[in-house]
């Protein structure tokens, strides 16, 4: 009865949306390689810059100083004088060693600073003074 019809339906053809899917799936695949990648490239850096007296920064925020490295990878960070941490390598989020250098080269690349920065004043200081320029009694 509709036989002509269904023969039609099951006949195939050109499906140009069969296309787009597979390039779809093939731009996912190589994203999660990419992604593994840099994961992988990150772990070898935390590895190689986790050495005994560099500044470092965890990832809840606390700033200190490596004292020793474990065979466990366990990390001994001094916070404070006599006040030692231990952490898993892996709670380290930034080596400020490396931004330090880093910022004097951005500096003097740029034409002119925003604000004028006092002599003998330290990062820590620098980073309150920047921090509440902005603020009034709302912000507070």
């Amino acid at each position: 009865m509709n036989f002509p019809v269904i023969a039609q339906a099951a006949g195939g053809g050109f499906n140009p949306s069969l296309i787009l899917m597979v390039a779809l799936f093939a731009v996912l695949i190589l994203m999660m390689f990419r992604g593994r990648k840099k994961q992988a490239a990150q772990q070898e850096k935390l590895k190689t810059n986790t050495v005994p007296g560099a500044k470092v920064m965890t990832n809840s925020g606390i700033f200190g100083t490596v004292v020793g490295i474990d065979a466990e990878d366990r990390v001994q960070v001094e916070v404070a004088n006599g006040v030692v941490l231990t952490l898993h390598r892996q709670a380290i989020s930034t080596f400020l060693d490396n931004e330090a250098s880093a910022a004097p080269a951005a500096a003097s690349d740029a034409a002119a600073p925003a604000t004028e920065t006092p002599a003998g004043e330290t990062a820590e200081e620098t980073l309150r003074r920047l921090n509440d320029e902005g603020k009034d009694d709302r912000n507070a």
